[in-house]
């Protein structure tokens, strides 16, 4: 090899080590600069994308998470009579409501985002994931489109009564108490100012409603329901909604005589 190869051949070598060299100096983290590392893991699993945080709770429990978002997709496409739910998803875990806040603006256990066809859910040591109740709403708004806004309760209501679960007691148990207490509240207030409403109340007060509507009536009706809007309830359902609510609270009433026993001030903290 003659001189001028051999100086090529060290200049192209420096220039490849300076080039890393320089590369590394780039990428590697600065702890003075305020960026922070945030892994993940990711894969895709038949039409769903998830996200786990690299470590931690959520992580450790993945693989029994996955399950329940795939079982869960399963009911809930039984209780709005799909025969197949095959949309392209994501589900990405959380581990805390403040991190919720940071990619939603929402510091809430769940919050479902058609539009981008993500769900955001929090799993950690004190927050059970709304697994169930999230996808619905992600399912729901996907096949039916954005509810009417008078419609907000049947949104909710669906994707509670899909979840059928509150600290032991069903909807049904739940509205039971309600009725009992004269807790329940105007559908007036429901159909216009539904998420100023109290939670406890309104979330599953609609929910044994939209299952009773589901139970006695066609999913046509409801999905009309849900993009009409209430105003149209008595042309979808043939018949005022005072006298579906005689008729459900008369069921209510049959399949559980007696109230169930609730410490109110314990059980509005919300469900575990």
């Amino acid at each position: 090899m003659n001189n001028s190869k051999v100086i090529i051949s060290i200049l192209c070598l420096f220039l490849i080590l300076f080039s890393c060299k320089e590369t590394n100096e780039k990428t590697e983290l600065n702890e003075n600069d305020n960026w922070k590392e945030d892994t993940q893991v990711l894969k895709k699993i038949e039409n769903v994308h998830f996200t786990f945080p690299s470590k931690g709770m959520a992580f450790n429990k993945k693989e029994q998470y996955v399950k329940e978002c795939f079982d869960a997709i399963k009911e809930n496409s039984e209780i709005i009579k799909l025969s197949e739910f095959k949309d392209t998803i994501f589900i990405r875990f959380l581990r805390s409501r403040q991190e919720s806040g940071v990619y939603t603006g929402q510091k809430s256990s769940g919050s479902a985002w058609p539009h981008i066809k993500t769900l955001y859910v929090v799993a950690n040591e004190n927050q059970k994931p709304p697994i169930k109740h999230e996808l619905m709403h992600l399912m729901s708004m996907l096949e039916w489109g954005y509810e009417n806004p008078s419609s907000n309760w049947v949104n909710e209501g669906l994707g509670t009564f899909a979840e059928n679960n509150c600290n032991g007691l069903n909807v049904a148990q739940i509205y039971r108490y309600l009725l009992e207490t004269n807790k329940l509240i105007p559908i007036e207030l429901l159909t216009s100012d539904f998420y100023n409403q109290p939670d406890m109340i309104g979330y599953h007060q609609s929910a044994y409603i939209v299952e009773h509507l589901i139970t006695n009536f066609s999913i046509e009706k409801l999905k009309r329901l849900w993009s009409e809007g209430f105003t149209k309830f008595e042309d979808i359902y043939n018949v005022p909604f005072s006298k579906v609510k005689l008729d459900l609270e008369k069921k209510v009433l049959e399949k559980y005589p007696i109230a169930p026993e609730i410490d109110w001030e314990k059980f509005n903290e919300g469900c575990e």
